[in-house]
């Protein structure tokens, strides 16, 4: 796979070295991965055991033929949101689950409950009557799906990553107090960086790149590559061995950041909101 590849190939690559791979996120590594308690504190649901909207019963034979809700996948269904933020509210699928297009209507994607090898949070930009409406990790860019709150675990993150692609930097904030601005590469005029709300959907580690071992997954896909390198054209936060290769219009997509930025990145739990900004 080519250097550039991570933008469309870094799923090969995680199938590649899952055996031992350091996955970050909310169940990873936590000494490296999860933020400091008066960072992220548990949070209660709604308190419903039943949703005021009732959940539809959804056959398996109907869950069979719906489409997976992965970075590999389309949700061609999805109602589209690229603009509301999460606030840091992150919900767990701890089961594949069926989601909706509304409260109580027809399921469009099952959402599994791992996401290249981690557990799988998702942001959450509203709810209603015991329902989550959250982001999801397939195409097209800005998909969401609502699915039932009760019996998922849900978090509150302060983190935050901004990507201001006309300044060509990346900041994180931890409750609005900055932590780190840096340079990026960002992608080439003929394949730009997608804007819009997204999300850290995975971390892992692979020795054997020799571009950037740590490839951090968002959930948004290149708008102008449907494949690269043989994977789905995800977009990715990930370092460069040279300062000319990770800044300015370089890559294929991706944010190329540079070591402390990535060093940042371990800290973040799944879920957080990456807002990236023309």
């Amino acid at each position: 796979m080519s250097a550039a590849g991570v933008v469309a190939g870094f799923v090969i690559v995680a199938l590649v070295v899952f055996v031992g791979v350091k996955v970050f996120g909310h169940n990873g590594n936590k000494a490296a991965a999860s933020p400091p308690a008066s960072s992220q504190v548990a949070i209660d649901g709604t308190g419903q055991t039943t949703p005021a909207i009732p959940v539809p019963d959804v056959s398996k034979s109907v869950l069979a033929k719906l489409p997976r809700a992965t970075t590999n996948g389309k949700v061609p269904k999805a109602p589209i949101d690229l603009t509301s933020g999460s606030d840091g509210r992150t919900i767990e699928i701890a089961r594949n689950m069926p989601a909706f297009a509304k409260p109580g209507a027809d399921p469009i994607a099952v959402i599994p409950d791992k996401q290249i090898g981690s557990t799988t949070w998702l942001p959450v930009i509203r709810t209603e009557s015991g329902w989550a409406q959250v982001r999801l990790p397939s195409r097209p860019n800005g998909a969401t799906a609502w699915i039932p709150e009760a019996g998922l675990g849900q978090a509150r993150t302060r983190w935050a990553v901004t990507v201001q692609l006309g300044k060509g930097t990346i900041t994180v904030t931890d409750g609005g107090k900055l932590k780190g601005t840096w340079p990026i590469g960002q992608g080439k005029p003929s394949t730009p960086t997608p804007v819009g709300q997204t999300f850290l959907l995975s971390g892992f580690v692979d020795p054997t790149q020799n571009f950037s071992p740590v490839i951090y997954a968002l959930g948004a896909h290149s708008a102008t590559l449907d494949t690269y390198g043989g994977g789905p054209g995800t977009v990715a936060v990930h370092g460069w061995p040279t300062a000319a290769g990770r800044n300015g219009r370089v890559s294929h997509g991706c944010v190329r950041v540079p070591e402390g930025a990535l060093h940042m990145f371990a800290k973040l739990p799944t879920g957080t909101p990456v807002d990236i900004v023309a």
